[in-house]
């Protein structure tokens, strides 16, 4: 277990920044662009950041390539790999009660909160 425990932490050191930012710059896009009362050049620059996030395919201006889409796939599996071990984690060295309720709250929260949003 000490093995799984260092590569969860590991994984999480190298693809932290990259969630990071992926976390914001998707909240930016879809509550702060644009920004009322922010001059055209830092909408800019925020949409020009954002093209790592959003783009397809490879164009012109953007910060995509073949090289992060690659680097995204694996931040992705990563991810998913991080957050499975850290479930181990949680019900094999913490309270399994808390732990599961907590993944159950994860769970029923936002497919509740999905549904009210759905039969409004």
């Amino acid at each position: 277990m000490k093995t799984l425990h260092q590569l969860h932490l590991y994984l999480g050191c190298v693809f932290a920044p990259l969630l990071i930012f992926f976390a914001v710059s998707g909240l930016w896009q879809m509550h702060l662009l644009p920004w009322p009362g922010m001059d055209t050049k830092t909408n800019t620059v925020l949409a020009w950041l954002s093209t790592i996030h959003t783009s397809q395919a490879l164009k012109a201006g953007t910060l995509s390539s073949a090289y992060m889409r690659r680097l995204v796939v694996a931040m992705a599996f990563s991810l998913v790999f991080t957050i499975l071990l850290g479930l181990i984690m949680a019900f094999r060295f913490g309270h399994k009660k808390i732990a599961a309720g907590c993944l159950l709250g994860g769970i029923a929260v936002p497919v509740v909160l999905a549904l009210m949003a759905f039969y409004r």
